[in-house]
């Protein structure tokens, strides 16, 4: 009986949570495109200040870090009145670092994708599953998307995070005020995150396993 009541005290002590919500924004950063009404993709910036508990620091000061969703291939489209619905499959997410800052979006998705991953490729993943919904009469919407990383110079950063799914979540926006680049659809605004929980071994080991 000691020894279930001490092995039950292991399993809740030794799982501590490390951190959650571990996130990469690019707020107001980004846009989107339709390809062919066959796929989706977008490129974008990182923000210079990651506020909200970044798994690592990227150096803003001597790299731009520019992020890009490509090749999501849509398998279904409806429209509900003024809703718009994409369901996509498929797709590769990067994250990169380029010491020239030679983002430019131009006048297509070509340009923006072509300057956008030009960098050195820090994280790189797929995308497994992805939706998004578009308001035709507000032009506002939302995406969302779930992806692995696994690739890049700096995946083993992430730790016990790479292991995890992490999720894209955009707030998007067509309207004149944003000022959407000719050839793209919407602007992206969100983040790159994992609430995943962390276990790490606690202190308290030791003197749990003195008790045997």
């Amino acid at each position: 009986m000691k020894r279930l009541f001490i092995a039950f005290l292991l399993s809740v002590l030794l799982v501590v949570p490390a951190a959650a919500d571990e996130v990469f924004n690019f707020q107001k950063q980004g846009y989107g495109f339709v390809i062919d009404a066959t796929s989706i993709g977008a490129v974008g910036l990182l923000e210079p200040l990651q506020t909200q508990n970044p798994p690592f620091d990227f150096d803003f000061a001597n790299f731009q870090i520019t992020w890009a969703l490509q090749d999501m291939v849509i398998t279904d489209y409806n429209e509900f009145g003024s809703l718009q619905i994409w369901d996509m499959a498929g797709g590769v997410i990067g994250v990169y670092e380029d010491s020239n800052f030679d983002l430019d979006y131009g006048l297509a998705p070509a340009t923006g994708l072509a300057t956008g991953t030009n960098g050195t490729a820090a994280l790189t993943g797929f995308i497994y599953s992805a939706g998004y919904i578009f308001n035709s009469f507000t032009e506002t919407g939302t995406f969302s998307g779930r992806c692995f990383f696994d690739g890049g110079t700096r995946l083993a950063e992430l730790g016990p995070l790479a292991q995890f799914d992490w999720e894209i979540f955009d707030g998007t926006s067509a309207q004149i005020a944003v000022n959407v680049p000719q050839g793209y659809h919407t602007r992206f605004a969100g983040r790159i995150f994992t609430n995943f929980i962390v276990p790490v071994e606690s202190s308290t080991m030791s003197q749990l396993k003195s008790l045997y």
